[in-house]
């Protein structure tokens, strides 16, 4: 005996899986996110659930302090597309007191868990990165694409 307290174990820190239904992750993820702007949740808590460039990306826009005032957050809908089957593209309707916000994300497989690589609110400012479900050699149209084919068109330029 040398009189010192017995070692503690402390159990490892495990992840639970949240399902296979991307659509239940999407909700889920914005959720947390939205907790974490407002203070309630600690950042740490969604890092297994983001993509570095995501996290790197996030990292910035996390409060430096809590809110005085805490509001529930709540999933008031989700509309969800699947332009692959080891993606998800979805919009997510969130609720905190009488504010509702959407919040556009992208979840990939990643090593057999859904990942968000991409997550974007209307009022972070943030350019949302490409994703990588367009067609190869797709490129978005603009206001110059269509004075070009005015321009092309005999009928539309005579006028």
């Amino acid at each position: 005996m040398t009189g010192l307290p017995p070692a503690r174990t402390v159990a490892p820190v495990t992840v639970r899986p949240l399902g296979d239904d991307p659509v239940k992750v999407a909700a889920l993820l914005v959720a947390a996110w939205s907790e974490v702007r407002c203070g309630q949740r600690s950042f740490q808590q969604l890092v297994p659930l983001l993509s570095p460039a995501a996290r790197r990306r996030l990292a910035p826009q996390v409060p430096p302090r809590a809110p005085a005032a805490r509001q529930r957050v709540t999933v008031h809908k989700v509309i969800a597309r699947r332009p692959r089957p080891d993606a998800c593209e979805a919009v997510v309707l969130v609720r905190r007191g009488r504010r509702t916000t959407a919040i556009a994300v992208r979840l990939e497989r990643h090593l057999g868990r859904w990942r968000a690589v991409e997550l974007t609110a209307p009022e972070s400012g943030l350019t949302p990165l490409p994703t990588s479900s367009l067609p190869t050699g797709y490129r978005r149209r603009d206001a110059f694409d269509e004075v070009a084919e005015e321009a092309e068109d005999p009928i539309a330029g005579a006028g």
